[in-house]
């Protein structure tokens, strides 16, 4: 059983007589929402799809907090933003495009989602906010602020003073002459729900809380309204959220003292990492690592393989570097045990989660295409022409798609993977071969003037090159095993290498024969 499905199976235990599963997530607009954020959408909607498995009906419900204020400008994004910083994020021009900063941002989200089989009911806190639709609670908010500052104040290590206390609101507000939230509440009333304030602009006003349009609940009131609004009945959240004095501790108390709501179920989630690529997930310098940016080196199959096959509090790295070719791999095999029906119930499990069909058996070696991409210079036809020796369809769409990826890969990030013929023969190394090896190497070139119709038709007279005849079992494999290793010696300077029926197809014979 996958991790996923001993959480859904818990909801169902916990809370067995809801009609329907309301399971959340949020994600803020801020800037570009990189792999970790997405953890924010695949911790719960694994959950999801394991509910609906268990014959549950389950509303999944995406808040992209758009109505926060604009905190920090993002590394790839110009200084000149800063005068946008205490506005909320629909306030904002996009640098990117025409729309709104949010707008830009949730939209290349969401088309991320989509290229991921996500689907997901979204609610846009500036529309909620500003239909009047939080107003009623936003009072009740106001009217309890003494209590909820004692909440807040409980979780504190420090003291607070009465002046703090009585200068306490749970609301931030937006002002309407400069749009930014500089603003300090001078007085309330309960009677009429009315606010008097001023702003750092020098703009001063007054509002009723019954039909305000800018006023912003503070996140530790905000979120569980939220959850009492829509009826949430899971979540989750990071670990940094999920302290037991952190912000899910103050908000449940909130839940049930403030709004008379039992707070969802919740797990909180770890971080995720990247191996290999540099500082790409360095969310200071704006050079994070996006979903987009992962579907340039692995299928979505895959990536949810990640997501699946490591629970909630693991944290884990994707990898970039050369374990990319390991985790194609591995994957290609669990995916052929999978449709085989040789595989263990766990692994069962997490397959199912990652959406993967049977034409994910069309896929060509991952291995092979990175491997070979650089020896043909990037010449697809010879590449094409190649594998077809491979016995490999080189016209199917998982082919081409496989194919962009691995050449994106080694492009960009498998340099020290690339495999190259030594400019000059090893001479070194071949003085140092007996009489009985270097025949070997005789015999090896006068296979490059056959015309084999198939990579493991060669393959497998390469391993007969050593038999002589007469050896056979340990024997010979120490043999065949001793003279590979001579042909990677003698072709790349290495101990080992790609197979060498596909690679010396691949080479130019006149320069096998130069080497070797």
């Amino acid at each position: 059983m996958n991790w996923a499905r001993e959480v859904a199976l818990r909801i169902i235990n916990e809370r067995p007589d809801e009609e329907v599963y309301t399971v959340a997530s949020g994600v803020s607009p801020s800037g570009f929402v990189h792999i970790g954020n997405f953890r924010e959408i695949a911790t719960p909607y694994l959950v999801v799809k394991e509910l609906r498995r268990l014959g549950k009906k389950v509303r999944y419900i995406l808040s992209f907090d758009e109505f926060d204020r604009f905190r920090k400008v993002p590394g790839n994004i110009d200084s000149s933003y800063e005068k946008y910083i205490g506005m909320p994020y629909t306030d904002i021009p996009s640098p990117f495009s025409d729309e709104s900063y949010a707008s830009f941002m949730e939209n290349r989200f969401l088309n991320e989602l989509r290229l991921m089989d996500v689907e997901v009911e979204c609610i846009y806190q500036t529309k909620e906010y500003q239909s009047g639709r939080y107003n009623k609670y936003i009072k009740i908010a106001m009217d309890n602020r003494d209590r909820i500052f004692d909440i807040i104040d409980s979780f504190r290590t420090q003291d607070s003073t009465l002046e703090e206390r009585e200068n306490y609101y749970p609301i931030s507000i937006y002002c309407p002459n400069c749009k930014k939230d500089n603003t300090t509440i001078l007085s309330y009333d309960n009677e009429t729900g009315e606010v008097s304030y001023s702003c750092s602009c020098g703009h001063n006003g007054v509002l009723n809380i019954n039909d305000a349009t800018n006023i912003k609940l503070q996140w530790k009131v905000d979120w569980p309204m939220r959850w009492m609004i829509e009826n949430v009945t899971f979540e989750t959240g990071g670990v940094d959220h999920s302290a037991a004095n952190g912000s899910k501790a103050v908000s449940e108390r909130v839940a049930r003292e403030i709004f008379n709501f039992e707070p969802p179920l919740y797990i909180p989630y770890n971080f995720i990492g990247i191996k290999g690529g540099g500082a790409k997930m360095s969310s200071s310098t704006g050079n994070v690592l996006t979903i987009t940016d992962l579907l340039k080196v692995y299928d979505k199959n895959i990536i949810w393989w990640f997501y699946t096959r490591f629970d909630n509090m693991h944290a884990f790295d994707i990898a970039l570097d050369n374990d990319v070719i390991r985790y194609y791999s591995e994957f290609d095999r669990w995916v052929k045990l999978y449709f085989n029906g040789n595989i263990d119930d766990k692994n069962r499990s997490i397959l199912d989660l990652t959406g993967v069909d049977k034409s994910y058996l069309n896929n060509p070696n991952f291995s092979y295409l990175a491997t070979f991409l650089p020896i043909v210079n990037n010449d697809i036809n010879l590449l094409k022409e190649l594998l077809i020796k491979e016995e490999i369809n080189v016209e199917s769409n998982e082919f081409l798609e496989r194919l962009e990826r691995a050449k994106y890969w080694v492009d960009n990030y498998g340099t020290d993977y690339q495999v190259r013929l030594l400019e000059s023969r090893n001479n070194d190394y071949y003085n140092s071969l007996n009489d009985l090896e270097r025949s070997w190497l005789n015999k090896t070139i006068a296979l490059l003037d056959i015309d084999f119709s198939t990579t493991n038709e060669l393959q497998t007279v390469l391993y007969d090159v050593v038999k002589d005849g007469v050896l056979e079992g340990n024997e010979l494999k120490t043999r065949q095993k001793r003279y590979f290793q001579i042909l990677y010696n003698m072709l790349l300077g290495l101990d080992q290498g790609p197979k060498l029926g596909l690679f010396l197809m691949a080479i130019d014979k006149d320069k096998i024969r130069e080497l070797l």
